[in-house]
């Protein structure tokens, strides 16, 4: 029995992000939604609902992929070898909401062989995957941006072509992929890969209802819906009725309707003006504007209805650098629009539909070119050598750390690299392929009814990879002693420069600060600059020196990152003088120090101590938590961020 799905007419707000999914439903060429905001913002429930309002599909009846008897072009291989026998069957049926989970493997997303026709007959065929389940309906991926980026890479083929095209195991098929993306997110959780950004037609900030009226509804309607599903959404059942009406005329006169070059040229204005790269917002725009003004009931696309969805189109293609304020892309945008249409003030349709704060795509990394000279005191001019003070284990951090590692995955997840005999006690994560291949050369002394006849010997795993990621932590003394704002700010640019490319890299930074009598975390590892830039407006500093609270709460910080993901590459870059002045409760600060950085050590985290003592001859005690951490060691008379990002870059393996 299926789940009642909550009526779409009666979400309580978030109406852009209503307008947004119904313009993809009367035109699904449009490419989908990102919906970006907090957990519990009826996100989930609005992808759901839409199914509700949409009109019911023909298909070929008893064909896998739902293919569309109606669109000879689009058939797939076995309806158009069963076309030759005269007219297809057809039948009805709702349109599907396929979810495709941020665990799933590459074999469940685009298919793979089918294994219990392979044993049976001795025959290879081909299994569909959630692709071939999603064709002509809606494919949703919760949580997106933690995508692993091989299955990122399969979806952006498939949505690009319309048709997922499968070569593995021996077998090489392919059929009709049309679908809607949808995609929700939560930005704190780290951005988008560009290339999966740009792909999303529209994008929608949603945020929780301040109006305490509108809140209180909220409250009503689930309750009322909770209590007796059925008739909650009988009570909505005209609202939704009259919803699809709408939509299915809309289709009927989608073709029929066409932009005159005043409206073209304002899109083009539009995008140019905001530097929107390419020209898919131009392409996505037109579109969009167009569905938007049957859905109202227009016959004839009006600069009004172009200004409306502009934000939509636009939230996450416009270009910020990484150190702009938040509030920057909303203004630009009016004034965009402003300025296009010749006015002032756009008109009050687009308020209606303008986020309050209108995100966007972060511009991709861009690399320093100039190395960071690093001179210890006393040593001649020019580049000096970083000290390392255990040299295996240095060795041993450069394997694994940098932006092209990947590791062997022992979870299910990863891209399928190769294939081993299966161990006694391993997971089981059988390799088709391969266990019939270590099969064959037997089956003419082995008996049976099945056409391919297999023992536990033949059993191969799979060897799956995925791209290991970096969690750099700042630890940074923040007291009262000299240079404390400096070496706050240099930490600052630091993480924000590094959170730049972060998303490509899967890396996640954090900040911790120790001062006064204890240790804070004024940026949990995250991958997003925007929520960095929010956090850490404000740098507190003064105060004594509780260097071991430092160190405990950066262990603290990297542990639980460590549990959310055990294959990731803890890194601790300790900025300090090494002095401690407050200890654990009551304890000597300069022994907590120590006994501090001798657990890091045990807890293997791959640690730098960047030395900031500006006497000359000084250094010793930062020298002192590096040898016991087991830790790099450089000395920094003065601390500015190109030399602490250079530092960072050079020694996790993320330069060049």
């Amino acid at each position: 029995m299926s789940r009642k799905r909550f009526p779409f007419s009666a979400i309580v707000g978030q109406e852009a992000l209503k307008t947004a999914l119904v313009i993809n439903a009367v035109d699904p060429r449009i490419g989908g939604v990102l919906i970006r905001g907090h957990k519990g913002t009826a996100k989930s429930t609005a992808v759901r609902a839409l199914a509700s309002v949409l009109p019911p599909i023909e298909v070929v009846d008893g064909c896998r992929y739902g293919c569309d008897p109606n669109d000879i072009s689009s058939l797939c291989s076995e309806c158009l070898a069963r076309a030759k026998d005269g007219p297809l069957p057809r039948a009805r049926r709702p349109v599907r909401v396929v979810d495709l989970p941020v665990s799933a493997t590459e074999d469940r997303l685009v298919g793979t062989l089918d294994i219990e026709h392979a044993l049976k007959h001795g025959e290879r065929a081909f299994e569909p995957g959630l692709l071939a389940e999603a064709n002509r309906g809606i494919l949703y991926v919760d949580e997106v941006n933690l995508l692993d980026d091989h299955l990122v890479d399969a979806l952006l083929d498939a949505a690009a072509s319309g048709v997922n095209v499968v070569e593995r195991e021996g077998v090489r098929h392919e059929h009709p992929a049309r679908f809607i993306l949808v995609g929700t997110m939560n930005p704190e959780e780290g951005e988008l890969r560009p290339q999966l950004l740009d792909r999303f037609g529209l994008c929608v900030d949603v945020e929780t209802i301040a109006d305490p009226a509108q809140r209180v509804e909220v409250m009503r309607r689930r309750r009322a819906f909770e209590d007796d599903p059925a008739s909650f959404a009988r009570e909505w059942a005209s609202a939704d009725d009259a919803l699809q009406r709408s939509i299915i005329e809309a289709r009927r006169l989608l073709d029929d309707v066409e932009l005159d070059d005043d409206l073209l040229f304002l899109i083009a204005s539009i995008c140019a003006s905001l530097g929107v790269e390419g020209h898919r917002a131009d392409l996505v725009m037109a579109r969009a504007a167009t569905a938007f003004a049957l859905i109202s009931g227009d016959h004839e696309v009006r600069p009004a209805h172009v200004k409306a969805v502009a934000p939509l189109v636009l939230a996450h293609r416009m270009r910020k650098t990484p150190f702009e304020d938040r509030e920057h892309p909303g203004d630009r945008l009016q004034q965009a629009l402003a300025q296009a249409d010749g006015h002032e003030q756009p008109d009050n349709d687009v308020r209606q539909l303008v986020p309050a704060e209108a995100g966007s795509a972060s511009e991709p990394e861009r690399e320093r070119a100039a190395r960071v000279r690093l001179r210890e005191a006393g040593a001649p001019d020019g580049d000096a050598p970083l000290l390392h003070l255990d040299e295996d284990l240095d060795r041993i951090r450069r394997s694994v750390a940098g932006r092209t590692q990947r590791s062997t995955s022992h979870d299910g997840t990863g891209r399928y690299t190769r294939s081993e005999p299966v161990r006694p006690g391993s997971r089981i994560d059988i390799a088709f392929d391969a266990t019939i291949r270590a099969a064959a050369s037997h089956q003419s002394e082995r008996e049976g009814e099945l056409a391919i006849k297999l023992e536990p010997s033949d059993l191969r795993n799979k060897i799956r990879t995925r791209r290991v990621g970096a969690s750099i932590v700042f630890c940074v003394d923040a007291s009262g002693s000299m240079g404390a704002s400096n070496r706050m700010e240099a930490a600052k640019a630091a993480v924000l420069e590094l959170l730049v490319g972060a998303y490509q890299r899967r890396d996640r930074v954090g900040l911790v600060a120790f001062r006064g009598e204890g240790a804070d975390v004024l940026l949990a590892p995250t991958a997003s600059v925007e929520l960095a830039q929010l956090k850490l407006r404000s740098l507190p500093v003064g105060g004594a020196t509780p260097l071991a609270h430092g160190l405990i709460r950066s262990l603290e910080v990297l542990e639980s990152e460590r549990k959310r993901n055990h294959e990731v590459v803890p890194w601790l870059v300790l900025v300090t003088d090494g002095r401690a002045n407050v200890g654990v409760n009551g304890g000597l600060g300069s022994e907590d120090a120590r006994a501090a950085a001798q657990q890091i050590r045990e807890r293997d985290i791959r640690t730098i101590v960047i030395d900031t003592t500006a006497v000359p001859g000084g250094g010793s005690a930062a020298r002192e938590i590096a040898r016991v951490a087991g830790a790099d060691y450089v000395r920094l008379t003065t601390v500015d961020s190109d030399s602490l990002l250079g530092i960072v870059k050079t020694r996790v393996g993320l330069a060049g």
